[in-house]
């Protein structure tokens, strides 16, 4: 089973200055997530405090954060996050079948 995530950076002025030459990230996003094993869904700019937005899928939860690891090491971002996407449904039964049991400080 494979994680979905979502990364978003901010570029540094080294990385806004491969941007500006004419650096193919797309490409450069989907040689990434092939090596780690995975694939790209998604790749945009974005307006605020990040730049840049990558959906992407990786085998596991140590892959996605080696995946991060390798951009940061990369020297080109000023700040990464990267979210694991989790479907509703899984989460809602699970928070379900917990709140059966939690019993509140009031109670």
């Amino acid at each position: 089973m494979s994680i979905r995530a979502i990364m978003m950076g901010a570029y540094n002025s080294e990385g806004a200055k491969g941007i500006i030459g004419g650096s193919d990230r797309m490409a450069a996003v989907k040689a990434v997530a092939e090596a780690a094993g995975g694939s790209v869904n998604h790749v945009s700019f974005m307006r605020g405090r990040m730049d840049i937005i990558v959906d992407f899928n990786v085998p596991d939860a140590t892959t996605m954060m080696g995946v991060m690891a390798a951009a940061h090491a990369s020297g080109t971002f000023s700040s990464l996050e990267v979210h694991e996407c989790i479907d509703n449904a899984p989460v809602v039964a699970a928070a379900q079948r917990i709140l059966k049991a939690y019993v509140p400080a009031n109670a």
